[in-house]
C-alpha cells in the first residue's frame, strides 16, 4: 500500500472514530435533557405548579390511570379539571370546542411523558398498540374510573436558633384539591399586593396585615380537603444536631399525621403519599433518602401496603403556594412559641393565621419523644 493510500486509511478511520464520538456525545447531552426536564415535570408535580401544560397532562396521568391508556379519556378528564367553566359533559358546543385546549397538544405531551420521560406508563398491551382500540377507549371514557386516592403533604420548619424547633405542614387530603387550592391562592395573588411576592411570614410588614386577612379568607374557603399540622420540640431536650433534629420532626410528624387522619376518618386506605419540602431548608438529598427509607419502613409496620410513600421531593418555595403556606403556619406558630419581647405587627399576624386557620396550640404530650405535638382538622 502506498504512503498516499495509508494516510487516506487513517484519515478514514480517524474520520468514524470523530463521528462515533460526536454520536456518543450527542446521545449523552440528550439522556441527560430528557433527564434535566423529567426532573423538572416531576418538581412541579410535587410543587403543585400548574403553569405549564405538560404539567397539568402529568397530572391527570397521575391522578386517572384510565387517562393514561385512552387519550380521548385523557383529554375529556383534562378538560373537566382545568377547564371546567368550558367543558360540560352533557355536551359541547361547536364555539366552545375551539376554546379548550387542543387534543393533539395534550396528546403530544401525554407521548412525551410516557415515552422519552417514562412515566405514568399505559398498560402494556395499550403500549404494545394504540390504534385500532375504539371499544377499550370507549369504556375508558364511560368507565370515568375513579382517581387514586393520593394525600400530598407540604412542609416547612422554623425556630432552628430559638427555643423550640417547628415543623408546620399543609395536608391536602386528596389530589384535585391540590390543584384547586393552588389556582384559587394563584387567581388571588394576581389581584393582590403579593402579586409579585412570595406568601413569607419572616417577610410580612405592618402594611400587609389586611392582605393576609384576605388571603386567609381564600385559604379558609378552600380548606375541606386541607388539615393543618404542626410538631415542635425544645432545643433544650436535644442532644443530637439541629439537622438531625428537624429531620426526625419531619418522619413523626408524617407518621402521626396519618395515624390521626385515618384514625378520625379523614382518611382511608389505601392511600399513596407523596411529602413536598422547602429545598431552602436544612434536609440535603442523603438526608430525604434516609427519612424517606425510614418513613416506609414505618409506614409498612403500621399500616401494612395500606399506605405507600411514593416520593420526598424538596422544592423552590418560589413555585409552590401550598409550601409557602406551611412556611406562614409554621412562621405563625413559631412567634406564639419562640418569641418574648413586646408585641407588634408579626404577633397581630400570627393572632390571625390562628384565628382564620382554627389552629390549637393545647399541647399533646409525647413522653416517650418527649415533644410536643399539636394536631387541628
Amino acid at each position: 500500500m502506498s504512503g498516499d493510500a495509508k494516510l487516506a486509511e487513517m484519515l478514514a478511520q480517524q474520520s468514524v472514530a470523530t463521528k462515533a464520538e460526536r454520536d456518543l456525545d450527542a446521545e449523552e447531552k440528550k439522556l441527560a435533557r430528557i433527564e434535566k426536564e423529567k426532573r423538572s415535570l416531576m418538581d412541579s408535580l410535587a410543587s403543585g405548579d400548574f403553569a405549564q401544560q405538560r404539567t397539568r397532562v402529568a397530572f391527570i396521568l397521575n391522578m386517572y390511570p384510565a387517562a393514561r391508556n385512552s387519550d380521548v379519556a385523557l383529554s375529556l378528564k383534562y378538560w373537566e379539571t382545568f377547564q371546567p367553566d368550558l367543558y360540560n359533559e352533557h355536551g359541547i358546543k361547536p364555539d366552545v370546542f375551539f376554546q379548550l385546549e387542543r387534543v393533539p397538544l395534550i396528546v403530544r405531551a401525554r407521548a412525551k411523558i410516557q415515552n422519552e420521560y417514562g412515566l405514568f406508563q399505559a398498560d402494556e398491551k395499550i403500549r404494545n398498540r394504540r390504534r385500532g382500540r375504539e371499544e377499550e377507549m370507549r369504556e375508558a371514557v364511560l368507565q370515568d374510573a375513579a382517581p387514586r386516592q393520593t394525600l400530598q403533604v407540604f412542609s416547612d420548619e422554623t425556630g432552628k436558633t430559638e427555643a423550640h424547633v417547628i415543623v408546620g405542614s399543609v395536608w391536602v387530603l386528596n389530589g384535585r384539591a391540590v390543584w384547586t387550592t393552588t389556582q384559587a391562592i394563584n387567581n388571588w395573588k394576581e389581584k393582590s399586593t403579593f402579586a409579585n411576592r412570595e406568601m413569607h411570614f419572616a417577610r410580612f410588614g405592618k402594611g400587609d396585615i389586611g392582605a393576609v386577612a384576605d388571603y386567609l379568607d381564600v385559604i379558609h374557603a378552600n380548606r375541606e380537603f386541607l388539615s393543618f399540622k404542626f410538631i415542635a420540640v425544645a432545643r433544650a431536650n436535644l442532644k443530637r444536631s439541629i439537622e438531625d433534629a428537624v429531620q426526625r420532626l419531619h418522619e413523626f410528624m408524617l407518621l402521626k399525621g396519618l395515624t390521626h387522619e385515618i384514625h378520625n376518618g379523614r382518611v382511608g386506605t389505601p392511600r399513596h403519599l407523596t411529602v413536598t419540602l422547602d429545598e431552602e431548608q436544612s434536609l440535603d438529598k442523603i438526608a430525604i433518602e434516609e427519612m424517606k427509607r425510614r418513613i416506609a419502613a414505618g409506614l409498612e409496620q403500621d399500616h401494612g401496603e395500606q399506605l405507600i410513600l411514593e416520593q420526598i421531593t424538596a422544592v423552590s418555595s418560589k413555585n409552590s403556594p401550598l409550601v409557602q403556606l406551611a412556611d406562614v403556619i409554621a412562621g405563625a406558630v413559631n412567634r406564639r412559641l419562640n418569641f418574648t419581647g413586646q408585641r407588634n405587627h408579626k404577633d397581630e399576624i400570627a393572632d390571625l393565621v390562628i384565628e382564620k386557620l382554627g389552629i390549637e396550640l393545647q399541647d399533646e404530650r409525647d413522653p416517650e419523644l418527649d415533644v410536643t405535638v399539636v394536631f387541628r382538622i
